[in-house]
């Protein structure tokens, strides 16, 4: 009895064919074939790339252009800005010079005077609700509980500190309702 048993039996092994020379070609004729394809692609590839490399240099060139206009126009508005600057400096130069023109001039009031001065009044029925001191033009506004009583505070201002010589140009006093009456005193300057 056989212990070995073979199942690829010489009938079904392949014939070995040795290469020939017609499957050499034709193996060279598919090598150049894949050669052929492979320089063609990196043709049309090299072109592509060329076209690319083109736009990008010519949106880099219009960059460049933009950046180059752009920073002239930053140039000429930072010379504006410039220019506007000295006028603001010169302007504020101006204002400020008048204003010590005015602090140095003699006949400035003290508005100190004129607080202490109204503070010491007796305020009996009235209440002041506005004080503008402007150089010398004084405007005073308040409201009183009788009509009378607006004069007869007027009467309270002595003949000295910041209320003397102050010529009070006119006197307003309106009903504002049933015992509130509202008023305005104004004084257009100091006199002589």
């Amino acid at each position: 009895m056989k212990g070995r048993i073979e199942f690829y039996q010489p009938a079904l092994r392949p014939d070995r064919d040795r290469p020939t020379l017609a499957f050499a070609l034709r193996g060279a004729g598919v090598m150049v074939l894949l050669w052929l394809l492979a320089c063609a692609y990196a043709g049309v590839n090299s072109v592509w790339q060329a076209e690319q490399n083109r736009q990008l240099r010519a949106a880099a060139d219009s960059g460049q252009a933009d950046i180059a206009r752009l920073q002239q126009s930053l140039a000429l508005l930072n010379q504006s800005r410039d220019d506007g600057r000295q006028q603001r400096l010169e302007q504020d130069i101006r204002a400020r010079q008048r204003l010590l023109g005015v602090l140095s001039q003699e006949e400035l009031v003290s508005y100190a005077g004129t607080l202490t001065e109204l503070a010491s009044i007796p305020w009996r029925d009235v209440a002041l609700q506005g004080l503008t001191l402007d150089g010398q033009r004084m405007v005073i506004r308040g409201q009183a509980s009788q009509r009378a009583a607006v004069p007869a505070w007027i009467q309270g201002f002595g003949p000295g500190g910041g209320l003397r010589g102050r010529t009070f140009s006119e006197l307003s006093i309106q009903q504002q309702q049933p015992g509130l009456w509202l008023f305005t005193l104004q004084s257009e300057g100091l006199t002589p």
